[in-house]
């Protein structure tokens, strides 16, 4: 049976399996997937993926960097993959688990997949992808929070094929700067790349659409709805869907609130924020750190 597919795909720390099993709630006909990454974290799910996807896929490949999304993706950033090769690859790790599937819309829900911003077409034809951006200050913060490892070096950039750095992947303009970056900056850094990509890919292809994560969160906005409505529609298909509003009181008890976090920070890492994310915090309506301090001091004097 052909299969509808949606990708949802972030920098992470934005809820992108949490939506997706929403999604599967109250979309018909829909399954919810999300590809564990063993080095990134072991958990209970982590056992039924293995009978899935097999010891090699899981475990094994991905020590040597041979499989999973996250070498697949770092691979064809640091240019050692063309796009085709990549595709076939990342298609014959699922095909088999696909038609596995008994319901015909396929929702994955792994925040790598940005790595292939404008690039999903080639490898899924005709398939979705949902973009979740979030403020940075709050993205930063809740990463920091989270991983303790971005105070330091992942363990994970010792397994092939290593880390995504500005060095890597020719970004001559912040080479020469990263040494000297704080995990905040560094931080600030990846936000830009990832939201970019994304932000670029929604631009030029119809079936990619970029949500704020705030907005999800907040039912005024009607962004739950039409991100419901944008993964259930397919050529040939639309999919029934069900009340928004039975899984909004889930969606608003399941965010995260570290907005004032970013207040500690130091005003070298305030200013490289600024720097680094500044044009796409303009564009997705989000404050600059010298608007928010302004408005900081507003307020107290007021």
């Amino acid at each position: 049976m052909d299969k509808n597919l949606v990708f949802i795909a972030s920098g992470g720390r934005t809820g992108t399996q949490f939506l997706g099993d929403l999604l599967a709630t109250i979309i018909d006909d829909c399954w919810s997937e999300h590809e564990a990454d063993m080095f990134a974290g072991f958990t209970a799910k982590s056992w039924q993926r293995i009978q899935d996807f097999g010891l090699w896929h899981m475990i094994v490949g991905r020590a040597f960097g041979q499989t999973g999304l996250r070498a697949a993706g770092t691979k064809f950033l640091l240019g050692k993959g063309d796009i085709e090769s990549q595709a076939g690859k990342l298609r014959r790790q699922r095909v088999n688990y696909h038609s596995r599937i008994e319901q015909s819309l396929i929702i994955e829900s792994y925040w790598r997949w940005w790595m292939f911003s404008g690039q999903m077409g080639k490898i899924w034809p005709g398939a979705k992808t949902v973009g979740i951006i979030r403020d940075p200050k709050s993205w930063i913060s809740s990463w920091l929070a989270h991983d303790k490892s971005h105070s330091g070096t992942p363990w994970t950039y010792y397994f092939p094929p290593g880390p995504v750095t500005p060095a890597r992947i020719g970004d001559v303009d912040w080479t020469d700067r990263w040494d000297s970056l704080s995990p905040v900056g560094r931080l600030a850094w990846e936000w830009r790349e990832i939201y970019r990509r994304l932000d670029a890919a929604s631009q030029l292809d119809q079936n990619t659409q970029l949500f704020r994560f705030e907005d999800l969160f907040d039912p005024k906005t009607g962004a739950m709805q039409k991100l419901v409505d944008f993964a259930s529609a397919h050529p040939g298909k639309q999919y029934v869907t069900g009340n928004i509003d039975d899984i909004m009181p889930l969606v608003r008890n399941a965010s995260s609130n570290r907005k004032d976090a970013w207040k500690s920070w130091s005003q070298q890492d305030k200013a490289i924020v600024d720097e680094l994310c500044g044009s796409l915090i303009d564009k997705y309506g989000y404050t600059s750190m010298d608007s928010a301090l302004s408005a900081k001091e507003i307020s107290f004097v007021q």
